[in-house]
């Protein structure tokens, strides 16, 4: 607060932190715009970065990614790396902006130089499809690769796709089990997804039911409809988990009202399969354990 009080910009960027999250003191956006509006008129860059985002998330002001863009553009400027993902992440969905893939890619390349590991995940993602830059898988492996071996879990996800769908490379289902497991283990949804469904085909894994529920359960209680699916079968037919026609039936009433349209078909004709082998009773006691799993976000669905 001295400092800050004295014109210290960084310590009136670190002083509007402090009130935006509510560290050590009563949390008050209106105290942490003060003090990052401070230090912004001594040309900060991480206040103009900071400010910008309480008007990205809309933190004691009205939303307004314009407003946000503003700012973000004026830190980027100084080689902000936090600021130039933010740009490039606009760019890439059009908030506050036209959406632009080559403006992305530029400011993602930008902060993905300085080591921005998201940054370098979604310019690998752009050259896959070739958006805003020409496709280009090689370009695509090398960014997705420097965002995986940095530990960003979407990186290692990708990563482990390329090698699991043979995209720019030759297909090698253990090289894409290693970046799944790695994503997997930090609670990425899809990278458990994709490995359960390796340890149930044996490809680059050995065959395991058991390890493949775990994942299955593990991306089904994240939400993933798919993965309800799966667990659901898994439950039925009693394959690496204790069989339960209850649990069997909830897990896919739960796939059955997550799934797009498309695939809401499949999880219904599983589930009913199921209830013809339950009570009414029954029925009405897993589709409660299903009003209460998602009532909890997951947390109690056992």
């Amino acid at each position: 607060m001295a400092r800050a009080q004295a014109g210290d910009a960084q310590a009136q960027t670190e002083l509007g932190y402090v009130y935006a999250v509510g560290q050590g003191v009563e949390q008050n956006f209106q105290e942490a715009l003060r003090w990052f509006l401070a230090a912004t008129r001594q040309g900060y860059a991480d206040a103009q970065y900071n400010y910008g985002n309480m008007f990205a998330n809309g933190f004691g002001v009205e939303q307004d990614f314009a407003e946000a863009l503003n700012w973000f553009r004026l830190a980027a400027a100084q080689n902000h790396m936090r600021a130039q993902y933010n740009l490039g992440f606009m760019y890439d969905n059009g908030q506050g902006v036209e959406q632009e893939y080559a403006e992305a890619a530029k400011w993602y390349r930008a902060a993905g130089e300085l080591g921005h590991t998201a940054a370098q995940n979604n310019l690998g993602v752009l050259y896959k499809y070739g958006y805003g830059v020409e496709q280009d898988y090689a370009e695509s492996l090398k960014w997705l690769r420097m965002s995986a071996e940095g530990g960003y879990p979407t990186g290692q996800f990708n990563l482990g796709a390329m090698y699991a769908n043979a995209t720019g490379v030759t297909q090698d289902f253990a090289e894409a089990a290693k970046w799944y497991q790695l994503a997997a283990e930090r609670g990425h949804m899809s990278a458990q997804f994709e490995l359960g469904d390796l340890y149930i085909a044996g490809s680059g894994v050995q065959r395991d039911y058991t390890i493949a529920g775990r994942l299955f359960l593990a991306a089904a209680k994240q939400g993933h409809p798919e993965a309800q699916y799966n667990i659901g079968e898994m439950y039925a037919a009693g394959y690496g988990v204790t069989q339960s026609d209850l649990k069997g039936y909830m897990w896919s009433e739960l796939s059955a009202r997550n799934s797009p349209i498309t695939r809401k078909g499949r999880s219904e004709r599983n589930r009913d399969a199921i209830g013809e082998r339950l009570s009414a009773e029954q029925i009405a006691e897993a589709r409660a354990l299903a009003d209460r799993c998602l009532e909890t976000r997951y947390a109690e669905c056992d």
